[in-house]
C-alpha cells in the first residue's frame, strides 16, 4: 500500500517482490487459475451494479471452466486462456482496488473500454468451445479453420489495450487515494521503445531535460545537435527513466526515418497508436489526438528528415502547434533551429556539444575492437583507406561552405556508397539507387526479396546487396509494425536520389514488380491484400507516378494506376495525381482510356463532387461504347446510377440499374449484375415497394456470393434486414443485421458493421429490449466515431434518447437530444434535427416543463417544415396541441388539432389524423 500524501504507482520492467495486499494476484503456474477464479466471482458480486462488470466476470470464470475440455488446438487454446487470465487478472484486480477506495463513481468513465473487453471475451469463449467438439471428424476436418480462429483472437487479446485501467488506478493515486503498487503484468501502458544505448557523458543534459518533463504541464522539448552527437540515445535514455515513467505512463517513440510528407508523419504517429486503417482519411489528426491517452509523452526522432524540406515546414510547424495541446513533445533535430509556433519549455536545452576528450576516450575504449585480419580481406574499409579517401573528397565540404542541407554529410555518406565494400560489387550501388526511389523502404523479407530480384536482370543479388548495404550504415531495419522494413536515412536517400544514376533496366524491374502486386491484390475487400497493400502504396504511387512524368506509359501501367486509385479511395484517401497522369498517357486507347475516366469518377464521388462524376461517368460510358466495351460501359451507367439516386433521382437512378444489369449479364459479369440487383432494391427501398426490394436483395446476395464478394453480400443482407424491419418481421430482421455485422467485420468495414449494429438496436427497442439496444446504440456509436460518419454518430445517440424515454430516465434522454442536435446541425442534416428537438419536446412533456415543450415543437415544425417533411409537421403541431391542453388554452389546441388533421391527411397518413380527430373531441 501506498501511504497518504506520497501517492505513486510504480511501473517498472523487472519482477515485483510479493504484496502483503490481500487480494493481489501472486503470479505463479500454480495459482494463477484458482486466484483469478475467486477475483472473478468476488468482483462480480461486489460490482454486480456496475455496467458489464458482472457479464465480464462471469466470461472470465466459463473461459477458467472450459481449460480442460478442449479437444481441438489444445496448445494454441490454452496459451490463448492464459493471455486472458493474465489480462483479467489485472483488470478485475484492478476494479477491486476501485471498489475498496472512495471513488468508486469514477467506474463510470470506463464503462465503453468494459463493454469492449466484454465484446472480446465473447469472441474468445465461442472459439474455445468450437474447440471442444468430441468427434474425431470434426476435429481434424474443421482442424484448420479453429486454429485459424484461435490466432485470430490470440492477436486481438495481444492487441487490447487494458492502459484504461492503468489511467483509472494511476488518477486515484495522484488524487490521494491509498493504493498498491502494480505488478509487471499490469504495466499496459510503458509502451516498448527502441533499447537504451550506451551513453557516456551526458549526465547534465539528461538531468536537465528530465527536470523539465517533471514540472513543466505538458513539457515541449528540443534536443538538437549535430549529427552523432547522441541526440536519438539522450531522448531514449530519458524516456525510461524511472521518474519519467511515473509521470507519462504512455510514452511513445516515432522515428521520422524515410518520412516525407507530413500526412506521413501523421500516419506514423497512428501506427504507433494502433489506428486501423479504415479510420485513415481527412480527419485523420483528430482521431490521432483522441487516440492519446492521458499523461502522454511523444518522442519524434530524427525530425530533420522532414523539417529539412522548405516546402512543407509550415505544415510540419501547424502539426506541432496542434499536438502540444494535448500531449508532451520531445524532438531529436540535427542543427541549431527550433521549430517555431511551438511554446518549447524552459530552460531551453542548448544544442549538445562535442564530448569532453575524457568521454570520448571512454567511449572510444569501451566499444571498438582489434582489427581482424579477416574482415580486412573481406574488404572492410580500414583507417588507412578510409583517410585515403577523406583527403580526397573533403574539399567539397569546404567549396560548399556548408549552405545546402546536405554539405554536412555528403563526405561522410560519400564514403559508404563508394566504399569498398560497395565497390566489391557495383550492381549494389544500382539497388541502393533504386531503394531511394521507395519512400517506404522495402520489406525486410525474404519471399518480397525473391520477388523483385525475379523482376530484375540476372546477376542482381538483392539479399546480398541489402546485407552490404546494413553492413555500411546505408540501410537500417525499422522494426515498428509486423512487417519489418529496410529503409534509408532521409539524408542518405536525398543524397542517392541525386546523386546517383538509375539504370532504366532497373526503373522497368521495379516499376514491373509493383504492377505485378497491385494486380495480384486487386480484390480491396481481401484480408490477405489488406495485409501487404496499404504499407506499399506510398511506394506505389511513387514508382508510378515517376514511370508516367519519364514517359514509360503502357496499358499496364494505367491498369495499375487504376488500381491503385481504387486501393486508395477504398481506405479513405482518394487520390487523383496518379490517375490523372494516365488520362493524359492512354488518350489513343478508348477503352483504357474510358476505363481511367471511371476511376476518376469514383474518386469524385468519395470526394461527394456529384457533377463531375456525372459528367467523368458520362465520358466514360461514351468511350466504352466506341470501344465496344460492354463491361466498360455497364460500370459507367451502373455508377451514374449511383449519382442519381444521391441526387434523388429515382427513375433515372432505376433505368440505369436496369440498363446495367442488363449489360452486366450480356458481359458475364456476376459481380457487376449483384451491384446493380442489389442498387435497383435500394430504389424500390425508397419508392416503397417493398416486395420487389426484397426480391432484389435476395437475388442480389446470391449473385455476390456467387462472386465471392463478401463486402457485397454484407450490404445485401443488411438491406434485406431493413426490409424485413418495415415488414415487421423482427426475428428475421435480427438474423439479417446479425449476420450483416459478421460480414462487414470481415471485410474490415467500420462503416457498414456500424450501420448492422444500430439496425440490432431499432430491432431490439421494436422487441422492447431495452438493455439490448441501449447497449448496441453504444456500439454503434463508437464504430460510427471511428469512421468519422457524425449523421450516424448523431443516430446513435438520438437512439439512446428514445431508450432512455422507454426507461423514464429523462435527465439522459435529455442530454442525449440537445447532443445529437449538435451533430445533426454540424451535419447540416436538416430532418435529423428536426426529430431530435421534436424529442426533446416530448421529453419536456414528461417533466412538466411545459414552455421548453412549446417552444421546441414550435422549432421543431420550423425544420420539420424547411426539411418538406408533412408527416413531421403535423406531428409536430399535434403535439403543440397537447401541450395547449395541458396549459387550458382550449382554443390554440383546437386550432392545432385541425390543423394537424389537415396535413395528416394530405399526407396520406389515416392514423395521425385519427388521432388528430380524437384529440379535438377531448
Amino acid at each position: 500500500m501506498v501511504a497518504h500524501g506520497q501517492p505513486k504507482i510504480i511501473f517498472t520492467n523487472h519482477t515485483a517482490s510479493p504484496s502483503t495486499n490481500p487480494h493481489e494476484v501472486v503470479a505463479s503456474a500454480s495459482n494463477t487459475t484458482d486466484t483469478v477464479m475467486k477475483l472473478a466471482k468476488n468482483v462480480g458480486e461486489v460490482l454486480k451494479d456496475v455496467p458489464y462488470v458482472k457479464a465480464v466476470a462471469g466470461l472470465v470464470v466459463q473461459i477458467i471452466e472450459i481449460r480442460d475440455d478442449i479437444n481441438t488446438t489444445k496448445e494454441r487454446s490454452h496459451e490463448l486462456i492464459d493471455k486472458v487470465l493474465e489480462r483479467s487478472n489485472f483488470v478485475l484486480d484492478g476494479l477491486l482496488s476501485v471498489a475498496e477506495s472512495s471513488q468508486k463513481d469514477t467506474l463510470n468513465h470506463i464503462e465503453e473500454k468494459l463493454m469492449k473487453y466484454h465484446k472480446l471475451l465473447v469472441g474468445v469463449l465461442s472459439v474455445l468451445k468450437a474447440n471442444t467438439a468430441k468427434g474425431m471428424f470434426d476435429r481434424v476436418v474443421n482442424r484448420k479453420s479453429r486454429l485459424s480462429d484461435v490466432e485470430k483472437y490470440n492477436r486481438r487479446i495481444d492487441d487490447f489495450n487494458t492502459g484504461f485501467m492503468t489511467d483509472l488506478l494511476f488518477q486515484l493515486s495522484i488524487s490521494g487515494t491509498p493504493q498498491r503498487a502494480l505488478l509487471p503484468s499490469e504495466t499496459a501502458r510503458l509502451i516498448l521503445l527502441p533499447p537504451v544505448q550506451l551513453m557516456i557523458g551526458r549526465d547534465e543534459e539528461k538531468s536537465k531535460v528530465i527536470d523539465t518533463l517533471l514540472h513543466a504541464v505538458p513539457a515541449h522539448i528540443a534536443i538538437l545537435g549535430g549529427g552523432g552527437m547522441g541526440k536519438t540515445t539522450l531522448a531514449l535514455s530519458v524516456l525510461n527513466e524511472h521518474a519519467v515513467v511515473d509521470k507519462y505512463p504512455s510514452r511513445y517513440f516515432v522515428s521520422c526515418e524515410g518520412v516525407s510528407t507530413v500526412l506521413s508523419l501523421v500516419g506514423k504517429i497512428a501506427n504507433s497508436l494502433h489506428i486501423l486503417l479504415e479510420n485513415r482519411d481527412t480527419h485523420l489528426l483528430d482521431t490521432v489526438i483522441a487516440s492519446f491517452p492521458a499523461h502522454s509523452l511523444l518522442c519524434l526522432d530524427n525530425l530533420e528528415t522532414i523539417w529539412d524540406d522548405e516546402t512543407i515546414r509550415l505544415d510540419l510547424e501547424e502539426l506541432l502547434s496542434v499536438l502540444q495541446n494535448h500531449i508532451g513533445i520531445i524532438i531529436t533535430m540535427r542543427g541549431t533551429q527550433r521549430p517555431s509556433r511551438v511554446s518549447w519549455s524552459r530552460p531551453l536545452l542548448a544544442p549538445l556539444q562535442s564530448l569532453t576528450y575524457d568521454s570520448s576516450r571512454k567511449i572510444f575504449e569501451m566499444t571498438c575492437k582489434p582489427v581482424d585480419d579477416a574482415l580486412l580481406d573481406e574488404g572492410n574499409e580500414t583507417s588507412e583507406s578510409l583517410w585515403s579517401q577523406w583527403a580526397k573528397a573533403q574539399s567539397g565540404v569546404l567549396e560548399k561552405g556548408g549552405s545546402h542541407r546536405l554539405s554536412n554529410l555528403d563526405t561522410s555518406i560519400h564514403l559508404s556508397v563508394h566504399g569498398p565494400r560497395m565497390q566489391a560489387n557495383p550492381k549494389t550501388i544500382d539497388i541502393l539507387a533504386m531503394l531511394s526511389m521507395l519512400p517506404d523502404g522495402f520489406p525486410d523479407d525474404h519471399k518480397a526479396m525473391d520477388e523483385l530480384e525475379s523482376c530484375l536482370p540476372r546477376g542482381y543479388n538483392l539479399h546480398k546487396a541489402f546485407l552490404t548495404m546494413r553492413r555500411v550504415s546505408l540501410v537500417h531495419v525499422n522494426e515498428e509494425g509486423e512487417l519489418h522494413r529496410l529503409r534509408m536515412l532521409y539524408p542518405v536517400r536525398a543524397f542517392c536520389e541525386q546523386r546517383l544514376e538509375l539504370p532504366d533496366k532497373i526503373r522497368d524491374g521495379i516499376t514491373s514488380y509493383y504492377i505485378e502486386k497491385i494486380d495480384h491484390y486487386r480484390n480491396y475487400t481481401d484480408p490477405d491484400g489488406h495485409a501487404i497493400i496499404p504499407g506499399e502504396l506510398h511506394n506505389i504511387y511513387a514508382v508510378l507516378v515517376q514511370a508516367w512524368k519519364q514517359g514509360r506509359g503502357s496499358p499496364l501501367l494505367a491498369r495499375a494506376s487504376i488500381l491503385f486509385t481504387q486501393w486508395s479511395t477504398y481506405i479513405g484517401n482518394p487520390v487523383e495525381g496518379v490517375i490523372s497522369l494516365a488520362i493524359q498517357g492512354v488518350v489513343d486507347l478508348p477503352d483504357l482510356h474510358g476505363s481511367c475516366h471511371l476511376t476518376l469518377g469514383g474518386v469524385y464521388m468519395r470526394q461527394n463532387k456529384l457533377a463531375e462524376a456525372e459528367a467523368s461517368f458520362e465520358h466514360a460510358a461514351e468511350l466504352h461504347q466506341q470501344a465496344h466495351d460492354v463491361l466498360g460501359e455497364a460500370n459507367d451507367i451502373s455508377n451514374l446510377g449511383e449519382v442519381y439516386m444521391q441526387q434523388n433521382k429515382l427513375a433515372e437512378a432505376e433505368a440505369s440499374f436496369e440498363h446495367a444489369a442488363e449489360l452486366h449479364q450480356q458481359a458475364h459479369s456476376v459481380l457487376g449484375e449483384a451491384y446493380d440487383i442489389s442498387n435497383l432494391g435500394q430504389v424500390y427501398m425508397r419508392q416503397n415497394k417493398l416486395a420487389e426490394a426484397e426480391a432484389s436483395f435476395e437475388h442480389a446476395a446470391e449473385l455476390h456470393q456467387q462472386a465471392h464478394s463478401v463486402l457485397g453480400e454484407a450490404n445485401d443482407i443488411s438491406n434485406l434486414g431493413e426490409v424485413y424491419m418495415q415488414q415487421n418481421k423482427l426475428a428475421e430482421a435480427e438474423a439479417s443485421f446479425e449476420h450483416a455485422a459478421e460480414l462487414h467485420q470481415q471485410a474490415h468495414s467500420v462503416l457498414g458493421e456500424a450501420n448492422d449494429i444500430r439496425n440490432l438496436g431499432e430491432v431490439y427497442m421494436r422487441q422492447n429490449k431495452l438493455a439490448e439496444a441501449e447497449a448496441s446504440f453504444e456500439h454503434a456509436r463508437e464504430l460510427h466515431q471511428q469512421a468519422h460518419d457524425v449523421v450516424g454518430e448523431a443516430n446513435d445517440i438520438s437512439n439512446l434518447g428514445e431508450v432512455y424515454m422507454r426507461q423514464n430516465k429523462l435527465a439522459e434522454a435529455e442530454a442525449s437530444f440537445e447532443h445529437a442536435a449538435e451533430l445533426h446541425q454540424q451535419a447540416h442534416d436538416v430532418l435529423g434535427e428536426a426529430n431530435d428537438i421534436r424529442n426533446l419536446g416530448e421529453v419536456y412533456m414528461r417533466q412538466n416543463k411545459l414552455a421548453e415543450a412549446e417552444a421546441s415543437f414550435e422549432h421543431a415544425r420550423e425544420l420539420h417544415q424547411q426539411a418538406h417533411d408533412v408527416v413531421g409537421e403535423a406531428n409536430d403541431i399535434s403535439n403543440l396541441g397537447e401541450v395547449y391542453m395541458r396549459q387550458n388554452k382550449l382554443a390554440e389546441a383546437e386550432a392545432s388539432f385541425e390543423h394537424a388533421a389537415e396535413l395528416h391527411q394530405q399526407a396520406h397518413d389515416v392514423l395521425g389524423e385519427a388521432n388528430d380527430i380524437r384529440n379535438l373531441g377531448e
